[in-house]
């Protein structure tokens, strides 16, 4: 148990990491919904499928399906390609991309669930460095994340499952400007550090059907307030107090089995960030996805044997570009999952191409090349009894 405790430990240390994305000077460009590597090798939908072991808990209603005890995380690695338009030239480089989306647990109480997820809600992270004519150097960074950690608690009353949970905000910003002379006589260093924490809370509701599962919840307002320092080569600013508002988030899904091995997902989120200010246009994603569940029973082949999935999504982000125009996302996935031994335990993989933003529109558009892994299962609390202990067995009694 011990072992198990510090695995858990580890993988919550390793969620602080950050998405990467040219966009991230102007806002928050990468965003999760709270649904797992499953979800996301389907269009990132799924909120809605309790038709298998689902460890994303996005919607806290989910978390009451099964009698398991289920452990879940991911990983997304790859490449992140930048591309620039400016005075009609073309710039692009290649970035690493690490990130640790989400981990999360949920415990069986009879017709009850407790729970807890812990993910990345937001991020950005980026750097860059320009040499000017008189071989002045600029360095400017970004490294600026939002997480989430959720309590959940669910209840399940025949095929009607509701959820809350309570919510902890947390995150920073921080920015920072070099500017190093070609003579060294006029060297600058600039850096804007905020952080910010609130609570919050999340509703949830599940009503399932023999092949249809209809899910919404809903995510309340927030204010995460917090503090702002300010620093220049010569000196550090007192520190002020610092506010970053969050919308509410209102989320409907649909899972559909239209024939035996299949099945259909749809998801949508929206966010009503014009209410905060006029400078952010109301943030949406929309997905779609299908996947190929089969009977094992029916298959010969290894190939045909594993569960498949395709899926896309298009996003609009809520914040502007420089320029104030208008940034867009789209994402093609593709997964398939590896079952392992005991029934609830697994392997999913994913692959993502997403491009954020477009040349002619934003001169600047990020394509992001993503291999996705997430583990579920590893029931280690409700282990089944072992029953292999010998026993003595009754003989039959003679009758005279």
């Amino acid at each position: 148990m011990k072992k198990n405790f510090l695995i858990i430990l580890a993988l919550c240390v390793s969620a602080l990491w950050a998405g990467n994305s040219i966009f991230s000077y102007e806002g928050f460009p990468v965003q999760y919904y709270g649904r797992d590597i499953y979800s996301l090798g389907m269009g990132d939908t799924g909120a809605s499928d309790i038709f298998r072991y689902n460890t994303g808990y996005a919607n806290p209603a989910m978390q009451n399906r099964g009698n398991r005890t289920l452990f879940g995380t991911g990983i997304m690695m790859g490449y992140a390609i930048y591309d620039s338009e400016y005075n009609g030239k073309n710039e692009n480089f290649r970035d690493d991309m690490l990130d640790f989306p989400y981990f999360s647990m949920s415990v069986p109480l009879g017709r009850h669930r407790l729970g807890m997820q812990f993910n990345a809600q937001a991020s950005g992270l980026v750097n860059n460095q320009t040499e000017l004519a008189d071989g002045t150097i600029e360095k400017q960074s970004t490294d600026k994340y939002l997480y989430k950690a959720d309590l959940i608690y669910s209840a399940n009353y025949k095929k009607f499952n509701a959820g809350i949970s309570a919510n902890l905000y947390f995150g920073h910003d921080k920015q920072s400007f070099t500017q190093i002379s070609s003579n060294n006589m006029f060297n600058t260093y600039e850096s804007l550090v905020r952080d910010f924490k609130n609570p919050s809370v999340t509703v949830g509701a599940l009503q399932s059907f023999d092949n249809l599962s209809l899910g919404a919840h809903a995510s309340l307002p927030v204010t995460l307030k917090g503090e702002s320092v300010r620093s220049t080569i010569h000196s550090t600013e007192p520190e002020t107090d610092y506010e970053y508002k969050l919308p509410a988030q209102y989320n409907f899904s649909a899972t559909y089995l239209p024939i035996k091995q299949f099945k259909l997902a749809a998801d949508i989120s929206y966010e009503p960030w014009s209410a905060i200010a006029d400078t952010y246009r109301d943030g949406m994603k929309a997905g779609l996805g299908f996947a190929y569940e089969p009977d094992v029973d029916l298959h010969r082949t290894i190939f045909m044997r594993l569960p498949m999935r395709i899926g896309a999504s298009y996003r609009q982000l809520a914040f502007s570009d420089k320029d104030g125009g208008d940034i867009d996302e789209i994402a093609l996935s593709y997964g398939l999952t590896l079952p392992l031994k005991r029934e609830v335990n697994r392997i999913d993989f994913g692959f993502q191409y997403l491009k954020r933003g477009d040349l002619a529109t934003n001169n600047l558009s990020d394509t992001t090349l993503s291999l996705m892994i997430g583990f579920t299962g590893f029931d280690i609390i409700s282990k089944p009894k072992d029953r292999r202990a010998p026993r003595e067995i009754p003989t039959k009694e003679a009758v005279e």
